[in-house]
């Protein structure tokens, strides 16, 4: 039937070849007939709601009992190869009208899963927008890519997390109301605003998801996109607002509020399209932590944007709307913590504004100057600001009136309103230095499970753990020239927001959501358990390669090594070694000593990983072909922080399986590579390296299991912490005990050593 499709030219004909063969679709490859339909040039549109309308090869029927899962693989294989985001549409239109809800959610979530692989492709090419035809004045096309994000995504955002971030583009790329019909955007907004509410563990994502959107508000105000920020901000609660900003405090001035020139593009975007009680709260949150990590870091950087908010903000576009009825208890509120603030500081520019904003308020108090209400919220602003200011031109009226409420009333002067002093504050990077490296242990927060991600979230808390990568992180400036211009450098971005968020947030748990999307292929886009020690390879040699030369050097010397290759063939009268270039390498590979099962030793496995091997070589120096030849790797420089992986999986050929070994092998809390390698020369701190994390892997095969860590400060030695992804807990023994303690599922996997001297180690030039 293929052949028959490619051969008929016209949309009709397809559709008469369909019909002639919708009772007869058993033994037709519908993969390739569905793909046929997908690439029909501009009628795929037609042709595919046609073979869906007649459901052909009852992709949508399950006709034998206890075969749902037979014809869910059929569908998965129809649809994925559907190339336009409109056919998707069409796939959620006709998957609507199956009766049984388990079923429906089932076709939905195959379906979910195409969809975030064709909109990471989209991102990927830069065609999003285009794809989504939201920049065209085309409300049928609109309405219907809307119902179809907004029917998939409130499902289980454990499949399609892209998905989300496709609800917000609407609210991003339209600027304009006349562009789309705003209803649909209310809609979405109910729709997207349900799925981070969420009830229970119908949405496993929630964490990301309310961040996700958080940032996308902040994003949209930066970008001046009002008509969707004003959409989207109105209908999140007060509540929320104040939770998320708190919940992600250090998160947002980290990143977000750091730049007094972004900050007050920011607070415009909020206030430009209407001033909300939602913009006003946001504002005044934001600003009361810029004040709290002035004075907690001592930091001249946000002592000088909360300066600057209030000459180019607060003074312009705040004080002229303080005549406003709604919400004009917070905005007062908001204007006395910077008034008031800003008393010991700088009078000049107040003083000019506030003849102005008496008059207004004496203008507009005229029907009105007796309700205690208007007063209430009006006059105690005047008071309080009375109690900094002399020589306001208040006529005696109004001054009496004030004297009233001030008896009847018993108004006190606000406490909360502070004189800020700023006097002796210091740069901000010469806290942060401390406060990135110097941790306490109960402090530490854990990372969500994003569905068996346990091998990314133990490496991700192993790399957190080693200082000297934290702080190579935490300060890498992205403002920098060099790194604007590398490719994907969201993926360094998101490391670094993550770290930031590990750092600063005290308590929960963090989703790594943001990062997991920019990371290769299988791990960006699968479910399924990975290996730690391919992961933390991978993950590494990645984010080297994001970096800049001058940036590559210093990632290098914590975790990269040299090696070369050595080979000795004694056929050769010298018998002189013959040195390869020396290579990179990235951990060191142990493997058990098969002879001696029950007694394995870590410094003999090292050893063993560099032993002489014997092979059958051609030498390049005598011309022969011998056995005579043995080879080995000789080590040129080991990193600062040096991790070795224990092979435990072997394959098994009698079962065809792959088992894993249980055999214990004893911790060695320190390691001295002078006894190893016999470099009793060497100085000893050079030399010595200690175990600061380790990752273990709970389970009996290599087909199940979790992965947890345990690492430790190595300025409070005693103290161990088990990262088990959201669950953090201290162990109350030292570092002997710990090794007893564990069972013989819990095998060591992944050792992670720093040396003592924070150097790389130099053995071989």
């Amino acid at each position: 039937m293929n052949t028959i499709l490619d051969n008929a030219i016209t949309l009709n004909d397809k559709i008469k070849i369909l019909e002639n063969n919708k009772n007869n679709t058993k033994n037709l490859d519908l993969q390739a007939i569905y793909k046929h339909i997908h690439n029909f040039k501009q009628d795929s549109d037609l042709l595919l709601e046609h073979a869906l309308k007649i459901n052909f090869g009852n992709i949508f029927k399950i006709q034998v009992q206890n075969l749902e899962n037979e014809a869910i693989q059929i569908f998965k294989k129809a649809c994925e190869s559907a190339r336009d985001l409109n056919h998707i549409y069409l796939y959620v239109k006709y998957i609507q009208q199956i009766s049984r809800q388990d079923i429906q959610k089932a076709y939905l979530k195959e379906l979910g899963f195409q969809t975030e692989k064709l909109i990471t492709e989209f991102r990927q090419n830069g065609t999003i927008i285009q794809q989504l035809r939201l920049d065209k004045n085309d409300i049928t096309k609109q309405r219907s890519i809307i119902q179809m994000i907004s029917t998939l995504c409130p499902l289980d955002l454990g499949f399609n997390p892209e998905l989300f971030s496709l609800m917000l583009i609407p609210f991003k790329c339209l600027q304009k109301a006349d562009l789309i019909d705003i209803s649909l955007l209310e809609r979405l907004a109910d729709v997207l605003l349900s799925q981070c509410y969420g009830q229970g563990s119908a949405n496993q994502n929630q964490v990301h998801d309310w961040l996700a959107l958080l940032t996308g508000i902040i994003q949209y105000a930066y970008e001046g996109n009002s008509i969707g920020l004003f959409i989207l901000l109105r209908k999140i609660s007060q509540k929320n607002i104040i939770e998320l900003l708190e919940k992600y405090k250090s998160y947002m001035l980290l990143n977000y509020f750091n730049n007094s020139q972004v900050t007050l593009k920011i607070f415009q975007g909020l206030t430009f399209y209407s001033i909300t009680q939602q913009s006003i709260i946001f504002i005044r949150i934001i600003s009361q932590y810029l004040y709290e990590y002035a004075i907690e870091l001592r930091s001249k950087q946000y002592s000088d944007i909360l300066k600057y908010i209030y000459k180019e903000f607060i003074l312009t576009s705040l004080l002229g709307n303080i005549q406003m009825v709604n919400h004009s208890t917070e905005l007062i509120d908001l204007l006395q913590f910077y008034i008031v603030g800003m008393s010991s500081i700088d009078q000049e520019p107040l003083k000019k504004s506030l003849d102005l904003l008496y008059n207004r308020l004496k203008l507009i108090s005229n029907s009105k100057v007796f309700q205690k209400e208007f007063v209430s919220q009006r006059y105690y602003f005047l008071v309080n600001i009375a109690k900094y200011y002399d020589g306001l031109n208040m006529d005696d009226d109004f001054l009496n009136i004030i004297k009233i409420y001030q008896q009847k009333d018993s108004i006190q002067k606000s406490e909360k309103y502070n004189q800020w002093n700023f006097s002796q504050f210091q740069e901000f990077e010469s806290y942060i230095d401390q406060n990135i490296l110097q941790r306490d242990s109960k402090d530490f927060v854990g990372l969500e499970n994003l569905t068996n991600t346990c091998f990314m979230n133990s490496i991700l808390q192993s790399l957190y753990m080693t200082q000297s990568f934290r702080k190579f992180v935490i300060q890498l400036k992205f403002t920098d020239q060099s790194l604007q211009l590398i490719p994907h450098a969201s993926k360094l971005s998101s490391l670094q927001k993550l770290f930031l968020l590990l750092t600063y947030q005290k308590k929960g748990y963090c989703s790594p959501y943001e990062l997991k999307r920019q990371l290769r292929e299988p791990y960006s886009n699968t479910n399924d358990q990975q290996d730690v020690s391919e992961f933390v390879h991978h993950f590494l040699e990645d984010l080297l390669e994001l970096l800049p030369k001058h940036l590559q050097i210093p990632l290098e010397k914590i975790f990269f090594g040299y090696h070369r290759s050595c080979i000795e063939c004694f056929n050769c009268p010298k018998r002189q070694p013959t040195y390869r270039p020396k290579e990179k390498f990235l951990g060191i590979d142990l493997h058990f000593n098969e002879e001696e099962e029950d007694n394995q030793d870590l410094y003999d496995m090292i050893r063993k990983a560099y032993e002489k091997e014997q092979i059958e070589y051609t030498c390049d120096r005598c011309n022969q072909k011998t056995n005579q030849v043995y080879k080995s790797q000789q080590l040129i420089q080991l990193p600062s922080v040096l991790f070795m992986i224990v092979h435990r999986f072997t394959f098994d050929s009698t079962t065809l399986t792959m088992k894993k070994m249980l055999t214990k092998v004893p911790f060695r809390f320190q390691i001295d590579f002078r006894h190893i390698f016999n470099k009793q020369k060497l100085n000893s701190r050079d030399c010595i390296y200690d175990l600061y994390a380790f990752i273990i892997h709970l389970g009996k095969n290599s087909n199940s299991g979790h992965y947890i860590c345990y690492a430790r400060q190595l300025d409070k030695p005693d103290v161990w912490v088990t990262f088990d992804d959201t669950m953090i807990t201290n162990l109350e023994y030292n570092s002997d005990q710990l090794d007893k303690e564990l069972i013989e599922e819990e095998t060591p996997y992944l050792l992670f050593y720093q040396n003592q001297s924070g150097q790389p180690l130099i053995l071989n030039n």
